[in-house]
């Protein structure tokens, strides 16, 4: 297909993942993609794209924030959804905490929508929406460099912003969490790899009701070759089987516990490390994750 890829090349002045996760892994599925930057006020007119370009397929990940992409051709995309020459989509990241304020009005200037949670789904559908597809995160294993289980050099990690429930966590927890925070793509790909143990937190500070939600996180992690440690999430063994090929826990309590059991038995970190790599690289790699959506949405 050709398709007409729309969201931002950057995130705070550094390349943002979706090349690595969007771009290349599209390129790799054999698809022409010209990638309209929603970040670059100097970028061609969209219109002027879309005329050019003939896109089969407008694909978007549009925010309605300022402050991330300021340049989102919303006005350009309604057209195209409503004339019908070109089919349009909207990934939508944050159902569990922005579907109110945002996607539930925002989904009806797509033709179709996807969503990381299944029960917004359901959602979508109460609001006279229905065509909401699921969408999950995944991560792109192609750059993740190869790190042999026993040259892993850091015990366990959390790769991830400091907000100020995660930082109360670290300090009231007894177990040597490295947090990396502000790096590069190129970073945080190597700091997963090197990582034995990687930790995820499920809920989001930003979420006034701290509800569980699947994060890139859990795919990156898995993509490094490390072993998931993850906040419990309903609906998580969907992914990954709990105790074969990731660990959970519920509470700080729960976390503390288990990384020490984990810490001090490696082989029951590299065995169950290496189910979970198997198991993503099967189902949740970016290819194909991507090839599932594109399948999705053509049959729309």
């Amino acid at each position: 297909m050709k398709i007409l890829l729309t969201l931002n090349k950057t995130y705070r002045g550094l390349p943002d993942s979706g090349h690595w996760y969007v771009y290349e892994p599209l390129k790799q599925l054999g698809h022409d993609v010209y990638w309209f930057d929603t970040v670059n006020p100097d970028e061609k007119d969209y219109n002027k794209i879309i005329e050019e370009f003939k896109p089969d397929l407008i694909f978007c990940c549009l925010t309605h924030d300022p402050f991330i992409a300021p340049w989102e051709p919303w006005p350009q995309i309604f057209e195209e959804t409503n004339s019908g020459r070109t089919k349009t989509f909207n990934w939508f990241c944050d159902d569990t905490w922005r579907f109110d304020e945002f996607s539930s009005h925002a989904c009806h200037c797509f033709n179709v929508c996807s969503t990381p949670d299944p029960k917004y789904i359901r959602k979508y559908k109460a609001i006279g929406y229905d065509n909401a597809i699921l969408g999950l995160w995944h991560a792109n294993s192609d750059f993740y460099p190869k790190v042999e289980f026993k040259n892993k050099d850091i015990d366990i990690s959390f790769i991830g912003a400091p907000t100020p429930s995660r930082t109360e966590i670290f300090e009231n927890i007894d177990v040597p969490i490295e947090n990396i925070f502000g790096v590069s793509m190129e970073e945080l790909f190597s700091a997963h790899s090197r990582s034995k143990i990687g930790i995820n937190f499920s809920t989001n500070d930003h979420d006034p009701f701290q509800q569980t939600e699947i994060k890139q996180r859990i795919f990156e992690i898995a993509a490094g070759g490390g072993l998931l440690l993850t906040q419990h999430h309903d609906g998580i063994e969907n992914f990954f089987e709990i105790d074969k090929e990731i660990f959970t826990f519920r509470d700080t309590e729960e976390l503390s516990e288990k990384s020490k059991v984990l810490l001090k038995n490696p082989q029951l970190v590299e065995t169950t490390a290496t189910a979970g790599h198997k198991r993503f690289l099967a189902e949740h790699d970016s290819k194909v994750r991507l090839a599932s959506l594109l399948s999705q949405i053509r049959r729309i």
